[in-house]
């Protein structure tokens, strides 16, 4: 690639409940040269949720990110827009770049949920990155560990703060010039399907407006879109189960939230049977 695009999005979020959906309130976005390794430009905005407007304290003492800014905000739709026209004025085109995220939440979950809640058509090159996670455990050993950890295990000093989206993808930008001296060669490591009409870099304004019924109520076609491809209230890919549990459902398949992890949980309670029977 002859640039990389590293992400790092901050979203709403609350220590003692699970936000759902959360938003993206914080888009950052570092411009990597894929030759010298070098970082090339930054971008920043911050994003006004409309879901939850008020930021939680947890929130905020997470990210440092105040209310008044995300007051001061921009919507998503039009933070994606901005984005889009930045990566234009410095020559990038979909062809010549890869994003780069430190694990796949920001463009599988955080940003796929969102824009399929509110009906935002993104840009066909955020359906596919590089998790530098990947790249990093194949250089450095398959190693459990942050991403602050795994800077400073690539040698580096910690730059700026911890949770700030800005930082965070300097810090990624960073520790991807690291990999890319050593010689490694960069290849995608996720995709996604593209949404409905994708489009190429070239964008209309109107394509990242958010209608006011952003909100996708359960069992409405959006979680019937496809019968073993369904989606969870917040928009993610739902996961298919079959229960354990002694019982008369024994071996019945539901659908549950893709928005899962083993610590956390899935992110909302969304529960549907896989069939009628």
């Amino acid at each position: 690639f002859e640039y990389y695009v590293v992400i790092d999005f901050e979203a709403t979020c609350d220590k003692e409940r699970n936000l759902h959906p959360q938003e993206i309130i914080e888009f950052p976005s570092v411009v990597v040269s894929g030759v010298s390794g070098e970082i090339i430009a930054c971008f920043q905005t911050y994003v006004r949720p409309t879901f939850e407007p008020l930021l939680t304290d947890f929130c905020k003492e997470l990210t440092g990110i105040q209310q008044h800014q995300v007051d001061n905000g921009i919507t998503l739709g039009e933070a994606l827009y901005f984005h889009d026209k930045w990566l234009l004025q410095m020559g990038l085109n979909n062809t010549n770049f890869s994003v780069v995220t430190w694990s796949d939440w920001d463009c599988q979950v955080m940003l796929e949920s969102e824009c399929r809640i509110k009906k935002i058509q993104k840009p066909a090159y955020f359906n596919q990155w590089i998790n530098l996670r990947v790249p990093f455990s194949k250089v450095f050993g398959d190693v459990r560990c942050n991403l602050k950890e795994a800077v400073e295990l690539a040698g580096l000093i910690w730059q700026g703060r911890v949770h700030c989206g800005l930082d965070d993808a300097i810090n990624i930008a960073r520790l991807l010039s690291v990999i890319m001296r050593r010689g490694f060669k960069f290849s995608i490591t996720k995709s996604l399907t593209p949404q409905a009409n994708p489009n190429c870099l070239t964008w209309n304004r109107h394509h990242f407006l958010e209608p006011q019924a952003m909100y996708t109520p359960p069992h409405t076609s959006l979680i019937h879109e496809f019968e073993d491809c369904r989606y969870c209230y917040c928009g993610a890919k739902s996961i298919k189960k079959v229960i354990q549990r002694p019982g008369p459902k024994r071996g019945s398949f539901f659908f549950g939230c893709g928005n899962w992890t083993p610590n956390r949980g899935a992110c909302c309670n969304y529960f549907q049977w896989a069939t009628t029977s």
